[in-house]
């Protein structure tokens, strides 16, 4: 199968879900050496739940972790259209 036949959804799935397991992981050991209430910039007295902390440093993991998945999945297909216009 050539890279322009594979479905949207298809590549979607194959960057979201390995980013969301990855974020997972990143949450499990991040949170459990650093104590979210710690980590106010500047010394800030921010009033968040540590539940917030947890959400929105999940979400900063997920989207990191996305970047690097899609930066896979690019050089990915580029290179699988590069060996097939060479094969021709």
């Amino acid at each position: 199968m050539t890279p322009d036949k594979i479905p949207f959804s298809q590549q979607a799935i194959s960057v979201l879900w390995p980013s969301f397991l990855t974020a997972i992981v990143a949450t499990g050991i991040f949170f459990s050496a650093f104590n979210p209430l710690d980590l106010a910039p500047f010394n800030l007295d921010i009033d968040i739940s540590p539940l917030a902390a947890y959400s929105i440093g999940f979400f900063i993991f997920w989207m990191l972790a996305t970047v690097s998945s899609l930066g896979t999945l690019y050089f990915t297909v580029s290179n699988c259209r590069f060996l097939s216009k060479q094969g021709q």
